[in-house]
């Protein structure tokens, strides 16, 4: 179901940020998006955000939590601080897509999560139509940013935040998973803090397939468990999908001052009590470690703490720049560049897709028995198990076909990713009729090995559960306009392709495809 479009900028606030825009600009003496990257503040962040949906309204949508959700501000002095939320995606091709959400800023003195975020979504949106792949990630997701989830912490260069204690409170340590284990804490409320709460508000009303939280201060890849319930050596039922992520993270962002470790945070930082990873991983599910007051069906995610810098305030031009922006170690790297590759890749992993390679070059009316190349792309997965096409006179060949190829399949290589391994073969039609055809991909099965889980149970992130258990349903309706959804399943193909197949009695004018054309071979009675 398609939700309600919120109220984004209202016309005054938007009136607001273009005079805070011309004053920041006329200081500048040019772009606010001028390579190479530099910090933001707190108001121009929020022109920034405001030019963006502006720029392109068809694909980008601003809102606070404060409008969305009722809550307050943080306060400082008499100046009210929004937490301010961006959804991305194409809207003309709807809203029931895989879910991913970027948070960056929970501890305000780590500033340069923040210019990762707005990178990415300047990126994303200016690239969009021009740019093949960020093309598709826009179309086929929904992609959620939080780029400054403690404004108040960024304002005053601190690592706390406002809440429900006494003085301010680490917001993440603030999260419901593993509050008060063995009976200490940190502090005594869960989700006091507001921008906690803010992004609990959005995991209430959406079921985030990955969930990426920057941090600054040390440079590092961690994911589940963190939490001293799972102290050691041990591993979640998800470990070997996290690893994979987390792998593919640390070699697309690339070697800009290193290529970043890979692991648990108890292993490679020490535990800690209510973080965003665990919580987001396990608060669903490991029910008797999270807090009952805060219920949600959302929090399955792949999850990840990453840590960008040693430095939280690294020098400007350690930033990068945007030219190259996505070869690892290209022409401007640097932390920025870096961490929206490894962004990419989070966003990539969200849902398995197929991607023609030569649709536009078959035609929509062909000749009985003739032979038609049909090449093809595996996205969104790290192995392919099984791929083919598969065709038939039912308009949804992925499940309802008469013929298919051999199956091919390349395990190990990271045949999904970029650059993508290209899939090849041809079908030949044997009796004139309509039919319809679909490359099609069998993926990431070797997801559901473990070796020794705590808990010992099967894995239970939306990312593996979605491509390896048919009949798997989850939903997420707390608001009745924005109902979200997520089902299993094993096979997955690329949208369909109509052909009409004629009488081979004719005789083709032309010596083949015609790039672009959908019915590129005329046919004549002899």
């Amino acid at each position: 179901m398609r939700p309600a479009r919120r109220a984004g900028f209202p016309a005054a606030r938007c009136r607001a940020a273009l005079l805070v825009a011309g004053a920041l600009l006329a200081g500048a003496g040019g772009s606010l998006r001028a390579a190479p990257f530099a910090y933001h503040t707190y108001d121009s962040m929020v022109v920034q955000l405001a030019q963006l949906e502006s720029d392109h309204p068809e694909l980008v949508e601003v809102f606070t939590a404060q409008d969305a959700y009722t809550l307050p501000p943080d306060l400082d002095g008499g100046v009210e601080l929004e937490h301010w939320i961006v959804r991305i995606t194409n809207e003309a091709l709807g809203f029931a897509k895989p879910e991913v959400l970027l948070v960056g800023t929970q501890h305000g003195d780590e500033i340069v999560s923040l210019e990762v975020l707005l990178a990415l979504a300047d990126l994303l949106t200016d690239s969009h139509g021009t740019h093949p792949w960020l093309t598709e990630l826009v179309d086929r997701r929904e992609i959620f940013l939080v780029p400054m989830a403690n404004p108040w912490g960024h304002r005053h260069g601190v690592r706390s935040s406002p809440g429900a204690e006494p003085g301010t409170e680490d917001m993440n340590r603030d999260h419901p998973y593993d509050r008060c284990s063995g009976g200490f804490c940190s502090d005594t409320d869960t989700l006091s803090t507001v921008g906690a709460q803010a992004i609990h508000e959005l995991a209430r009303r959406h079921l985030f397939r990955v969930m990426l939280d920057y941090h600054g201060g040390v440079e590092l890849i961690l994911h589940t468990w963190g939490s001293p319930l799972h102290s050691g050596n041990s591993t979640s039922p998800d470990d070997t999908a996290l690893d994979a992520l987390g792998q593919r993270m640390r070699t697309y962002g690339g070697p800009y001052n290193g290529f970043l470790p890979v692991g648990t945070a108890n292993q490679l930082l020490g535990p800690a009590y209510g973080p965003l990873d665990d919580s987001a991983y396990a608060t669903t599910w490991d029910a008797a470690n999270a807090d009952p007051s805060y219920p949600t069906e959302g929090w399955r995610s792949l999850a990840y703490t990453i840590e960008i810098s040693d430095d939280k305030t690294p020098p400007a031009s350690t930033l990068g720049g945007d030219a190259d922006l996505l070869t690892p170690g290209g022409l401007e790297d640097g932390y920025v560049p870096k961490h929206v590759r490894t962004a990419l890749a989070g966003i990539d992993i969200a849902e398995p897709y197929l991607v023609w390679s030569n649709r536009g070059a078959i035609p929509s009316i062909v000749a009985a028995e003739t032979v038609i190349p049909v090449e093809w792309q595996v996205r969104g997965c790290f192995d392919v198990d099984e791929t083919r096409v598969r065709w038939g006179s039912d308009p949804d060949p992925l499940n309802v076909f008469e013929n298919e190829t051999p199956t091919q399949s390349q395990t190990g290589g990271e045949p999904c990713f970029e650059p993508p391994t290209s899939f090849s073969d041809a079908v030949t039609f044997d009796e004139p009729g309509i039919y319809w055809l679909t490359p099609t991909a069998r993926v990431d099965q070797a997801l559901l090995a473990q070796g020794n889980p705590n808990p010992n149970v099967a894995p239970q992130s939306f990312v593996v559960r979605s491509r390896t258990e048919t009949g798997l349903l989850f939903s997420e309706s707390v608001d009745a306009s924005e109902v979200n959804t997520i089902t299993g399943q094993l096979d997955w193909g690329a949208e369909p392709l109509r052909i009409e197949v004629v009488f081979a009695g004719g005789f083709l004018f032309g010596d083949g495809f015609e790039s672009g054309g959908t019915s590129a071979w005329s046919l004549t009675a002899p």
